[in-house]
């Protein structure tokens, strides 16, 4: 076919093509259609046209059809929404889902399939799903490819942490930079990119779906049915445009034939002859060429030197790893002159990176794209080179020679270890700090939060905001005024702090914080913090405040109960004189029920002391369980019917020392406050535990315990509860809810006093209208005290007549009930209010007696001192000692000795009567 005929079928192909655009113009719809890079599916080739399977597809049926076709290009996201605002009428390339379905409609032919994949750098070390555990994986916006990924993980109970980009482009970019682990995309556009981005594909394929075109509900159905209607029919005919169209864009990138029209080729023809006129004009040049030549070795000379005085090492090595070249810094750098180095092998030399062969430098066609790190080692010197390599191909493809260029990475290396061995010692110590750290910008993002904050909140490592764990709106409006006077630099050096809750999961947390400005190099403001979990100081402050409460009411308690007794003993010690001295039966009767009286308000009193922990106590084994089993025997007849009792959490060894009559009336008085909580009707629950209590532990009970096994016996009740008022004061004396006359309010108080004077402590949780816990803590191991008591003591003789007695207390009363009764019995008594004046006596006036009673608690000169006086005078003097209240602690040594005997007011005639004969006959 001659030129002039080329051109007659150009000139009819052009005039038709005109024609059909003519025609176009005046009846073809305008269809819009959305684009996005979704290779090979739809993109923008490098001539700016949309190319792809989807645009071969529109074009086709665009003929057929009789549209005319505006692509409008954007992300996918913004395809999906323009298609909702109606600014284009198709998206192509989506996938049916539910959700979607509500919002736009789509074709019934599926245009092909896709599988999702996961995709990742070459040093990665996942390999399969579950290697994404805990990892940051890139998903683009609106893809149902990282909707399906989220949904097969979830299956797997795999956690991830997905991070949104708008293109699949920028999850790429992102695993590239290393700005996420891995990420999801479509099979064949992650393929298509592999190179590009230096990435590598993974074994992980999921979920598989097939794509189509789709339009806003309700809208251009015509377009679908067109669409429907065209891929149906090409779908029956297996070499039809459909499959052609398929075939081409779905085979791999090299194996791509373009196919050519005629009128095309016509047109390359042309193009051919305009080539042969081109060569016409070459000797034309050849003149320019020579003259340019020079120009050029000039430009290499220059070119030359700048090699050899590049602050890096370049070699050009032959096929068979022969140094043909080194730049002159190469040689100083290594410490070598040429002919150590040329001519010699390069790998003789040991320059390159171990493992690196010559077959590896010549064939491996990714090496010219690697970058390969080693450490040269010459003399006393280490560097560490960085290399990259590039080809010279010689005939067929062949390479010939090999660039090597070394980059003398030493420097920046050792910078770059210091500033990680910088950046891993901050980041240790601020996760070490016993605080929480954070930095906030100045929109209130926290950009950082150390180990203890993220704790502090229940958060992980994703941005927070301030009001995602503070809801006060007053408490956030308060901070933010402050961090604005900081942002503002009012006050370059202010700082403030505040108490807040913070609600976070379950629990409320208390926190004080601190913040300050951070002024950086550029000017710009940042809100640095510090914040404090006080929760389990201020708890173990409220324990200690407590307990110091209740030693100080003890101390008063005591107190009263001392003064008391000395009263009651007076009182008493007359009672039992007018039942000695009347004969009226009548008199009697009142004279006994006014020493009834006088022992029940001693009751009182035995109460306020155990309070106190200044009471008389026996010292013994105690088995607890066994214990509990008879106080739940003599509950069984006590307690309503439908008050249920169960004992079946039990130690194993429960002994313990301490008083069981002390210890039984403390739990027996738990069990009726806890009925009266159930109004009679109710399930009460007794365990009992051994347990080490640690310093944490002895922290949270305010220092009340110290460390150690202990026996916890746990009493729990289905009552109404306690408020946190009246939980405060339940061990208070005389505290009670009770109404009048139904409880005395020492209770409770006598069951505090009981467990300090077993060393232990007593706890309580309650919750109102759910019931309440009380939790006793008894040392498994304390010393047996002394055993103080008189009664029950056997009198083996008669108390000798006529003794000379001396009386110290600084009571008139019992002075003067002492010596009427003394007198009586024929004894000679002297009287002293003090200890000073019996010392005085003994020491001045040479005075003698035979016994002396002594108060142990007097103004000035007290009972101990005097008694430590008196036994450096007459060291085996018999002296009864006698107290409101037992000072058992400061007699313990001294009521070893044989002529000493200890009396607890208040005391009747007969009790000081074989108190007496107990001395007299040692």
């Amino acid at each position: 076919m001659n030129h002039n005929m080329k051109f007659k079928y150009l000139s009819l192909a052009l005039f038709v093509i005109s024609l059909n655009c003519l025609y176009g113009q005046t009846t073809a719809k305008e269809v819009r259609i959305g684009m996005f890079s979704l290779e090979p599916m739809n993109f923008i080739d490098n001539q700016g046209r949309p190319s792809g399977l989807y645009p071969s597809l529109i074009d086709e049926i665009a003929k057929d059809a009789g549209w005319k076709v505006r692509y409008i290009e954007g992300t996918f996201s913004e395809g999906l929404e323009r298609l909702q605002n109606d600014e284009i009428d198709l998206m192509p390339s989506i996938a049916w889902s539910n959700e979607r379905s509500r919002t736009m409609d789509f074709t019934s032919e599926s245009i092909t399939n896709i599988l999702g994949q996961v995709f990742t750098t070459a040093d990665s070390q996942i390999l399969k799903i579950t290697d994404l555990h805990g990892k940051t994986v890139g998903i683009m916006k609106d893809d149902i490819i990282g909707r399906n990924l989220a949904t097969t993980v979830s299956s797997l109970e795999i956690q991830y942490i997905p991070v949104v980009y708008p293109t699949h482009h920028d999850v790429m970019t992102a695993i590239e930079e290393g700005e996420v682990d891995a990420g999801v995309a479509p099979h064949y556009f992650g393929i298509h990119h592999l190179k590009e981005y230096d990435l590598i594909e993974t074994n992980i394929l999921f979920s598989p779906f097939s794509i189509y075109f789709a339009s806003k509900d309700g809208q251009n159905s015509d377009l679908l049915n067109d669409i429907d209607t065209l891929i149906g029919e090409w779908k029956k005919e297996k070499d039809s445009v459909y499959y052609q169209t398929v075939r081409f864009w779905m085979a791999p990138e090299e194996l791509r034939q373009e196919r050519i029209p005629l009128w095309m080729k016509g047109l390359l023809a042309t193009t051919l002859s305009l080539i042969l006129l081109i060569l016409y004009f070459n000797n034309l040049f050849r003149r320019l060429i020579k003259k340019r030549t020079q120009i050029i070795k000039e430009k290499e000379s220059r070119y030359r030197s700048l090699v050899q005085q590049l602050k890096s090492i370049i070699l050009r090595i032959s096929s068979d790893g022969t140094i043909l070249f080194c730049n002159d810094f190469g040689l100083s750098l290594l410490g070598l002159r040429k002919y150590e180095v040329l001519q010699k092998n390069i790998f003789d030399l040991k320059l390159l990176p171990p493992g690196l062969t010559l077959n590896n430098l010549m064939n491996t066609d990714t090496l010219a794209q690697t970058e390969l790190i080693n450490e040269i080692t010459t003399g006393e010197n280490s560097f560490h080179i960085q290399w990259s390599f590039d080809r010279i191909s010689g005939g067929e493809g062949k390479p010939k020679e090999m660039i090597c260029l070394g980059v003398d990475l030493t420097g920046g290396i050792r910078m770059e270890n210091a500033l990680k061995e910088s950046e891993e010692k901050f980041i240790s110590f601020m996760n070490n700090i016993p605080a929480g750290t954070y930095i906030k910008d100045p929109l209130g993002t926290y950009i950082y939060a150390n180990t203890t904050a993220l704790s502090m909140l229940n958060k992980g490592k994703e941005i927070l905001k301030i009001e995602d764990f503070i809801k006060t709106p007053e408490l956030l409006e308060m901070i933010r005024e402050a961090d604005q006077r900081l942002l503002t630099g009012q006050s370059f050096s202010e700082d403030f702090e505040y108490e807040i809750e913070l609600l976070s999961s379950h629990s409320c947390t208390l926190i004080r914080l601190t913040h300050f400005p951070i002024l950086l190099s550029n000017g710009k403001r940042l809100i640095g913090g510090i914040a404090f979990d006080i929760s389990e100081a201020r708890t173990k402050e409220e324990q200690l405040n407590q307990s110091r409460k209740m030693q100080a009411i003890g101390e008063l308690a005591g107190g009263i109960a001392h003064d008391f007794n000395n009263q009651l003993s007076g009182i008493m010690g007359y009672a039992d004189l007018l039942t000695q001295s009347i004969t009226d039966p009548r008199l009697e009767r009142y004279a006994k029920k006014l020493h009834d009286g006088i022992e029940r308000a001693s009751e009182v009193t035995k109460q306020l002391l155990s309070f106190s922990r200044k009471g008389k106590k026996e010292i013994t084994n105690v088995h607890m369980n066994d214990l509990i089993l008879e106080l739940i025997d003599l509950l069984s007849h006590t307690l309503e019917k439908q008050v249920f009792i169960s004992f079946t959490d039990m130690a194993e060894d429960s002994t313990i020392q301490g008083d069981p009559n002390l210890i039984q009336n403390a739990l027996l008085n738990i069990a009726l406050n806890a009925r009266d909580a159930m109004h009679g009707k109710g399930s009460l629950y007794i365990s009992t535990q051994k347990i080490m209590a640690d310093d944490k532990m002895v922290a949270l009970q305010g220092y009340s315990i110290e460390k150690g096994p202990y026996l916890v016996v746990s009493i729990e009740d289905t009552g109404e509860g306690m408020t946190k008022e009246v939980r405060d004061k339940i061990f208070e004396p005389f505290f009670t809810t009770k109404e009048e006359e139904q409880g005395t309010g020492m209770g409770l108080a006598m069951v505090y006093g009981t467990l300090k004077d077993h060393h232990g402590n007593v706890t309580v949780q309650t919750t109102v209208g759910k019931g309440t816990v009380f939790k006793l803590y008894f040392p498994c191991e304390i010393p047996l005290p002394y055993n103080d008591g008189v009664k029950g003591t056997k009198q083996e003789k008669i108390v000798p007549s006529s003794l000379r007695i001396a009386i110290v207390d600084d009571e008139q009363m019992i002075r003067d009930f002492l010596s009427q009764s003394l007198l009586e019995a024929g004894h000679r008594v002297a009287l002293f209010e003090g200890g000073k004046q019996i010392i005085h006596a003994f020491k001045e006036t040479q005075s003698s007696f035979d016994l002396i009673i002594l108060d142990m608690i007097m103004p000035g000169m007290g009972g101990l001192e005097t008694y430590q006086k008196l036994t450096e005078i007459q060291p085996d003097l018999p002296i009864l000692l006698s107290s409101g209240y037992s000072p058992k602690n400061e007699l313990h040594e001294i009521l070893k000795n044989d002529h000493i005997v200890y009396l607890q007011k208040p005391y009747s005639l007969k009790d000081m009567n074989d108190a007496i004969s107990r001395l007299m006959n040692q």
